[in-house]
């Protein structure tokens, strides 16, 4: 009876494998996988139950019994495993991709600032040109001359 129970417990504790490896994927890949993973049988991971010697039900031997447990305990933590390299992988992807964006970011508020800057200078220079008092650049030099000469003379009269 103990071996029984046993050999139904292991039978329930199978683990469907389908769950931990879509866990990473997008859900488009995960509608698509299981039409696939639907068409192939299912593996049986535990040894099939025999007689016992005495003729009794068929029981598990509990050698195999205990060996089937390992072996479906080993094959969780391989799977558990390969869950976790592809946690990893995942993040290093992660990490390589969210180092492009700030690239990007760098990238684009230099953009932004040279544009800010150009569309400043170019507002300077409308108003300019739309000034009807402005009379070109000749008279801006000549202006600032004359200003530099006055500040002198000032200079000059102070000492």
């Amino acid at each position: 009876m103990a071996f029984r129970s046993t050999a139904e417990e292991m039978e329930r504790l199978q683990l469907s494998d389908d769950d931990t490896e879509d866990l990473w994927n997008s859900p488009s890949k995960r509608g698509a996988r299981k039409n696939v993973d639907s068409q192939t049988p299912e593996k049986k991971i535990t040894p099939e139950p025999r007689n016992s010697r005495d003729g009794g039900d068929p029981l598990f031997d509990h050698k195999e019994a205990r060996e089937a447990a390992l072996h479906t305990e080993l094959q969780g933590v391989r799977n558990i495993n390969e869950v976790i390299e592809g946690l990893l992988s995942s993040l290093d992807s992660a990490k390589g991709n969210m180092e492009t964006v700030s690239r990007t970011v760098t990238s684009a508020s230099t953009l932004l600032n040279t544009w800010t800057r150009i569309l400043s200078q170019t507002e300077h220079n409308q108003r300019l040109i739309l000034n009807p008092n402005w009379q070109g650049a000749t008279q801006d030099v000549a202006d600032i001359e004359n200003e530099a000469i006055q500040r002198q003379q000032a200079a000059e009269r102070r000492s």
